[in-house]
């Protein structure tokens, strides 16, 4: 049966009588949901479904509120929406009958919401190996340029460059990056890219190594830390990262990314750079003992001159005298202490004043051998035997060598030493010349 005296409306009508009187009824609300379907258009809006297990509300979030929120949702994460509820899509598309709520804030339904998102996260990460050890790069032992991803004011960066400054000064490069916020994680993902992509072309260096460090916060405020484009970033970068990101008790997933996590800004400034006191206390010590065995070498090689020169004409001991004054002169020169007092001055590295320093000594050993071989030559062709070789011998009487005929006597028993043999023969004449 047709009700004739029911209110005929239009399309258009019922449908703005129905969006009067939801947002009269309603006005602000705040909804609890899961999010799925989530859309991020060229617009610049966000369209999502809110959903329990009985019902879905549909949602937008204009590009202007974009802008204002903190916290950007993701599929499978139940939030808390605050917004009017409309028919269509507001006066932007009335035409639509469907119901919704514009969202002016989001925020996670707790820190419960968020661990359970992050927990899924990880697995998923996980699983593809992102977090493996295999992956690990070794953090360089002397860094001479370190790029640091933080904000560009605050303690943080002040903390790092004061402790970088007194361990082991170096060239820094700051990217500077908001550290939270919903433009946070692409801007410090592109930062890692960044550095990355620097070449020989561009004005600053490329970085030994990355520092990514913010300070402590809630768990919305480090959530960039934890989105999957920062921590493939991480995991492609071809130049070693430490994360520093809160507090030590703070955890987010770029730590299971970076080669090296740092409990504090502070701690990764220490853990990416020696302490420049401690090397210049090893190479002094490594100075001392090279000087020790050096000078060590030297009296070693003066001794053996010194037992040479005993056994030699005078002629060749004036000489030998000579050069041995020639090598106290070299081993008082050889102040190695004077070498390490310059090298304190300058960020020469320590295994290559260790490798310097030994061929310095190759070198000094090489000429020495090679004076002590000119030498030795010398003292064999002024010996006696050289003559012996030219068709000569040497007559002794009583293994005295006979100089004149006064040492010799009748029946004297002589030893004759060739270069090819020693003679025995017995005197049986004198003749006189």
């Amino acid at each position: 049966m047709v009700r004739e005296n029911i209110q005929e409306y239009s399309v258009s009508e019922i449908s703005d009588s129905i969006k009067g009187t939801l947002e009269n009824s309603f006005g602000y609300v705040k909804v609890r949901g899961e999010v799925s379907g989530l859309s991020k258009p060229a617009s610049g809006h966000i369209y999502l479904n809110l959903k329990d297990d009985k019902a879905v509300i549909k949602a937008i979030i204009w590009r202007s509120a974009v802008a204002r929120i903190s916290f950007i949702p993701e599929d499978g994460l139940e939030v808390i929406c605050s917004g009017k509820l409309t028919t269509g899509y507001s006066d932007r598309y009335p035409g639509r009958s469907d119901y919704s709520i514009i969202v002016d804030s989001i925020t996670p339904a707790g820190e419960g919401a968020l661990m359970a998102l992050l927990e899924q996260r990880k697995k998923k990460l996980a699983a593809e190996g992102l977090f493996e050890e295999q992956y690990k790069k070794s953090l360089p032992k002397y860094p001479e340029t370190i790029g640091i991803v933080t904000s560009p004011t605050g303690a943080v960066i002040k903390d790092i460059l004061h402790r970088l400054n007194e361990r082991f000064p170096c060239n820094v490069i700051l990217w500077p990056v908001p550290v939270q916020g919903q433009d946070a994680a692409q801007l410090i993902s592109d930062a890692v890219d960044g550095f990355n992509n620097l070449s020989s072309k561009d004005e600053v260096d490329l970085p030994d190594l990355i520092i990514i460090a913010r300070g402590g916060g809630s768990i919305e405020d480090l959530w960039p830390f934890n989105e999957e484009i920062v921590i493939r970033s991480v995991f492609k970068s071809n130049i070693p990262i430490v994360s520093a990101i809160g507090h030590e008790t703070d955890t987010t997933l770029i730590d299971f990314v970076s080669d090296l996590r740092a409990p504090t800004p502070t701690a990764a400034a220490e853990i990416s750079t020696p302490d420049k006191e401690e090397l210049l206390r090893d190479i002094s010590e490594k100075n001392n003992r090279l000087n020790y065995s050096i000078n060590l070498y030297l009296d070693n090689l003066k001794d053996n001159f010194i037992s040479i020169k005993d056994k030699l004409p005078v002629s060749l001991k004036l000489f030998l005298n000579n050069l041995t004054s020639h090598f106290q002169n070299i081993s008082q020169s050889l102040n190695f202490r004077v070498i390490g007092e310059q090298l304190k001055s300058s960020k020469v590295k320590l295994i290559s004043l260790e490798e310097s320093l030994l061929k310095a000594k190759n070198i000094l050993v090489e000429r020495l051998q090679k004076e002590l071989d000119n030498k030795s030559t010398l003292l064999e062709s002024l010996s006696y035997k050289s003559v012996l070789k030219r068709g000569y011998s040497v007559t002794r009487n009583s293994n005295k060598i006979i100089k004149s005929k006064k040492d010799l006597k009748d029946e004297s028993e002589l030893i004759i030493e060739t270069n090819f043999a020693t003679l025995k023969a017995k005197l049986r004449e004198i003749n006189d010349k």
